[in-house]
């Protein structure tokens, strides 16, 4: 969760950064909300890197969260190294092939792209947890989500409702300041994310072992 939040204000952060660099002074002043004290192409590389460190963390926490609750005070090492380059170039990958499906589906009719949201809502976790490639993570999760659609995007409809109430209740502190406020909205959108996460990999695990029970087909 600490690794989260550090992600989200590095990111917002550069973002903010080289949105600042590019507007005359009078226009920023006040308004942009969190910068880094850094150039102009050192914050655009900076926000690269940390959407790289950020899919690395959720990778590690679909790792993290599907153990046996006996386990979750626990942080054991390998979960963070294991084949993490392989694991990070899949996700890549897979988040590009999902977006552009997704987005395609929401220019569509709205309803596809839904249906491709829910159907794709497993993908991280069939690569960070079963070391799936792309493709194979992609398949995994339209079949673990097949007869669990609905149920799947109730769960999300719910978890994003809540996030959108705090968020909303929460953006309330940039009275207070551009950048402040964003440090409080930042930080409370990470809590959500991993919680969020928590709720997913339960679902990923009773699916998953729903599905490993089912008589095979010869």
């Amino acid at each position: 969760m600490v690794l989260t939040i550090a992600y989200q204000l590095v990111f917002v952060g550069s973002i903010n950064t080289a949105v600042a660099g590019m507007l005359p002074d009078t226009a920023q002043q006040g308004q942009i909300g969190l910068t880094l004290p850094i150039s102009t192409s050192v914050s655009g590389l900076l926000a690269v890197v940390s959407i790289l460190f950020g899919t690395y963390i959720l990778l590690v926490a679909t790792r993290l969260l599907v153990r046996d609750s006996s386990e979750l005070s626990s942080l054991p090492s390998e979960l963070f190294t294991h084949r993490v380059g392989r694991a990070l170039l899949a996700a890549i990958v897979a988040n590009v092939l999902v977006s552009i499906a997704v987005t395609l589906g929401l220019i569509a009719l709205v309803i596809p792209g839904l249906f491709l949201s829910v159907s794709f809502t497993f993908v991280f976790f069939a690569i960070g947890v079963e070391d799936q490639g792309p493709v194979d993570a992609l398949r995994r999760s339209w079949d673990l989500a097949t007869g669990n659609r609905w149920r799947l995007f109730g769960l999300v409809l719910i978890v994003g409702i809540v996030a959108g109430a705090v968020g909303g209740l929460s953006s309330l502190v940039t009275i207070a300041g551009p950048a402040i406020g964003q440090i409080v909205v930042l930080s409370i959108i990470s809590i959500i994310t991993i919680v969020n996460y928590g709720i997913l990999a339960d679902a990923f695990v009773q699916l998953r072992t729903e599905a490993a029970s089912e008589p095979k087909i010869q």
